[in-house]
């Protein structure tokens, strides 16, 4: 509950510009597009393209292109996987190349209709020095995602929400969580390989000076083969 109010006065919020906080408030669009193909019994691989837009939707942000393998096993519990992104990120006075690999693992559970995962996640990403040089290249993140889904009987409607906390590892002795991100969507199975989720998503930043906190609307189409 505290994050649905957190979720919606934020967009109001980005809707009257954010003005008198010392905060930065804004508001974006995330378009992407997955194609996974399974490779043997447990094991796929997933390929996707995503646009992410900000500045109250006017404005491009970052490009991503992502490769993944991911393995699911004991009675699909267990998800253990490695991943590689391309990113191209616009800086507003130049386009900056970004690198970023990690690996994650998950555990899930079904519970009737509902569904609860926990996933871990490692990321390093490496920046460009071309245009500027970074403090800390690459910048390491530690992930905890908290996912909850909610399946309706004979129908292709799912309802899900997440929270994610992003611990900061890149600056020796100083180890804390510097963001959340909050989700809330639902997708629609249009058959066995098609499907669309449509989400908000909530990015904040705590413990940071002037913390920026942006608000998006997403749509995801998937493919599987």
């Amino acid at each position: 509950m505290h994050s649905l109010k957190r979720l919606f006065l934020g967009l109001v919020l980005c809707c009257i510009g954010g003005m008198g906080y010392a905060q930065t408030f804004d508001c974006g669009a995330v378009l992407s597009l997955d194609y996974q193909k399974k490779i043997i019994h447990g094991l796929s691989f997933t390929i996707g393209a995503e646009g992410r837009f900000d500045q109250k939707f006017t404005s491009f942000d970052r490009f991503k292109l992502a490769g993944s393998f991911h393995y699911t096993f004991w009675k699909k519990h267990f998800k253990a996987g490695v991943f590689g992104y391309y990113m191209l990120s616009n800086q507003h006075s130049f386009f900056e190349n970004r690198g970023r690999i990690g690996g994650d693992f998950s555990f899930s559970q079904d519970i009737r209709n509902f569904s609860l995962e926990y996933r871990i996640r490692a990321q390093s990403t490496f920046f460009e020095e071309k245009h500027a040089n970074h403090k800390f290249n690459p910048k390491t993140y530690l992930r905890n995602r908290l996912h909850l889904e909610y399946s309706f009987f004979s129908k292709p409607i799912k309802l899900y929400a997440s929270t994610e906390f992003f611990l900061r590892l890149y600056k020796k002795d100083d180890y804390f969580v510097d963001s959340f991100r909050t989700i809330l969507g639902m997708s629609y199975r249009f058959d066995k390989q098609n499907s669309i989720n449509i989400y908000v998503r909530a990015d904040n930043e705590i413990q940071v000076k002037n913390p920026a906190h942006v608000f998006y609307l997403g749509i995801d189409y998937k493919f599987k083969h």
